[in-house]
């Protein structure tokens, strides 16, 4: 059965993403707003992924039903699929996932911020375009740690954004995401192809996410503290769900 849904899920996964990364570049191409591709593109392809992985998402908390940034915990590639907000929105991601096959493409149809971290003029630039998207009522996804972990604990995040949002008296909110299967996370030494492949043969994923209520000050050190605090709360509780689950299953 593992062979099976790999046969059936990798190239559905590489027909469907290259189809609306295309889709979404010819719109950009053809002058269309980044709302109409995010509507018309990345939506689309978000529902037809979780119905191709059999993903389970368990919601809870208030989804965002107006313009934020949203400061998420980073557990795997598969992340994307949990940002459920209907507003327009653009990623801010590694500068190296710009030149992954396809969802590079896609990534740069939907304006994603490509930052090189180890970068200051990389840095400075991605929060001055930042602060572009944020006036122009756009969310903005940010997985602060800056990388993927396992968990379940949160990493340090990384303080430049929050500093960015602090001075433009913009809106945070916090989104926690924990998955049943703590090896949904590509880190360490884990070569990328074979990781993809395993995660791609289950049979569901499971995962549970809680959007945070709203975030807002002047100090951004305060506003990074507050976010981390709440995402390493809610990620340990539900990894505390999730274990309770298995010994009960």
């Amino acid at each position: 059965m593992k062979f099976l849904r790999l046969v059936f899920r990798i190239p559905g996964f590489i027909i469907v993403t290259m189809f609306f990364a295309l889709l979404g570049l010819l719109l950009k191409l053809l002058g269309f707003s980044h709302s109409v591709v995010f509507k018309v593109a990345f939506r689309p392809w978000q529902k037809v992924m979780v119905k191709l992985l059999n993903v389970k998402i368990t919601v809870q908390g208030h989804i965002p039903a107006e313009p934020a940034i949203i400061m998420a915990n980073h557990r795997s590639y598969v992340d994307v699929l949990m940002l459920l907000s209907p507003i327009p929105a653009v990623f801010v991601a590694k500068a190296s996932v710009k030149k992954w096959p396809i969802v590079g493409l896609g990534g740069n149809a939907l304006d994603t911020l490509w930052v090189n971290r180890e970068s200051k003029d990389s840095r400075r630039e991605t929060r001055d375009q930042l602060r572009d998207r944020l006036v122009q009522n756009k969310s903005v996804i940010i997985f602060p740690e800056g990388t993927t972990n396992r968990g379940p604990e949160v990493l340090d995040l990384k303080p430049g954004m929050f500093h960015t949002v602090a001075d433009g008296g913009f809106k945070i909110i916090p989104l926690a995401i924990e998955y049943k299967n703590a090896d949904i996370a590509w880190v360490d030494d884990q070569t990328f192809v074979p990781h993809f492949c395993e995660q791609f043969s289950k049979p569901k994923i499971e995962v549970l996410i809680k959007y945070g209520s709203t975030l807002e000050g002047k100090d951004g050190e305060e506003l990074r503290t507050l976010t981390h605090k709440w995402l390493s709360e809610q990620t340990l509780l539900f990894r505390k769900a999730w274990d309770k689950t298995e010994k009960e299953a």
